[in-house]
């Protein structure tokens, strides 16, 4: 019975921006509403809006941190990190940080995760590291990865 009521997990990315900023503006809005209907002074408006800016403010790091992730890609034998290639024979071992992933809003009986994780790649020259966002990503790279070496 649990198991009709569990809620699907999305990790779109533009669906964690838009309900990020959707959310914050809704009650940014009401904030100002409020004080429209003179049932709070400026004062009052002013720091409600910081002091819910000031809480807020890890989601807009959840944002900043879609726009600066890694872009991976396989392609045929080899690991494009950021348009570097790295070729699966160079990789002799690989060890992954996978961070708990953060619930951002539920809609529609769907959870919308943002997971991300840290790859260190140990290379035959060196060792490389990049962040991985989005659950899915980050399981199948780390099975084509153990595949892989």
């Amino acid at each position: 019975m649990k198991e009709k009521f569990k809620p699907n997990i999305d990790e779109r990315p533009v669906m964690i921006v838009l309900g990020v900023a959707a959310f914050y503006l809704i009650i940014e809005f009401f904030i100002v509403y409020l004080f429209l209907l003179h049932r709070i002074n400026f004062v009052v408006m002013f720091v409600s809006s910081v002091l819910f800016m000031l809480i807020y403010l890890p989601r807009f790091l959840i944002i900043y941190k879609l726009k600066t992730r890694d872009r991976v890609k396989v392609i045929d034998e080899f690991l494009m990190i950021n348009d570097i290639g790295v070729a699966l024979c160079d990789i002799l071992d690989f060890k992954v940080d996978v961070e708990k992933p953060q619930v951002v809003f539920f809609i529609n009986n769907k959870m919308v995760v943002f997971q991300q994780a840290k790859f260190h790649l140990k290379l035959k020259n060196g060792i490389t590291t990049f962040t991985v966002v989005g659950g899915e990503k980050i399981r199948l790279l780390e099975e084509f990865l153990r595949c892989a070496s």
